[in-house]
């Protein structure tokens, strides 16, 4: 059955979003915020500048809806909406597969470096933390919190694990970006490194 006049608007409007999302990543992570424009964006995306409006209200929201597009990632966010689902080192391994893949992106681990600009810019600093960082931390600090009333995990500070290993995580795409191809953590194996790390948060590197 072909699609719907009002299925075909939706894929339409998903397809556009994409497009400026795709040349928003290629114009910030060359640029940088300051420097990029709407019509730099536009032209790479194929459309008029105006129309980036009809998608994102400002440049500050365009920057934090590219860096949870390609940084956070949807499938990434998933991974902790259904944490609950599975035993802990299965969704470990798959929150390390899943940032093991970005990795391989080096157009992506440019996004990294959008962080400064980010930090250098109290708007946007506040709307990257409301929109991405509170929900995630949230996600995991509850996700903590049932393990050990379930027995699984020791009593912990919620706020401060999660944070320590979201650093460990964010740490670890920075040197790789910072290292480049020659970086262990890309030319590792993906399995090895995934059980590796794995292996580090959950039982550390003493003897037992």
């Amino acid at each position: 059955m072909a699609p719907s006049r009002e299925e075909r608007k939706k894929s339409i409007t998903a397809m556009r979003k994409q497009q400026i999302l795709d040349a928003a990543l290629a114009v910030f992570s060359e640029k940088g915020f300051d420097r990029a424009t709407n019509e730099d964006i536009a032209q790479i995306a194929g459309i008029a500048p105006g129309t980036i409006y009809n998608y994102f209200p400002s440049k500050r929201e365009l920057l934090i809806a590219v860096v949870r597009t390609f940084l956070v990632t949807e499938p990434f966010i998933d991974l902790f909406e259904h944490a609950g689902e599975t035993d802990y080192p299965t969704f470990l391994s798959s929150v390390l597969r899943n940032r093991v893949d970005f990795m391989e992106h080096s157009d992506k681990t440019r996004m990294i470096l959008l962080m400064t600009e980010i930090l250098r810019d109290p708007e946007l600093k506040e709307i990257y933390d409301l929109q991405v960082v509170k929900p995630l931390m949230s996600k995991m600090e509850k996700y903590l919190e049932n393990k050990a009333a379930e027995g699984e995990f020791r009593p912990v500070n919620p706020h401060i694990i999660t944070r320590a290993l979201g650093g460990m995580v964010l740490g670890m795409l920075i040197l790789a970006l910072i290292e480049g191809e020659n970086s262990p953590l890309r030319k590792t194996p993906r399995r090895d490194l995934e059980t590796e790390i794995a292996e580090l948060v959950m039982t550390g590197i003493g003897y037992r």
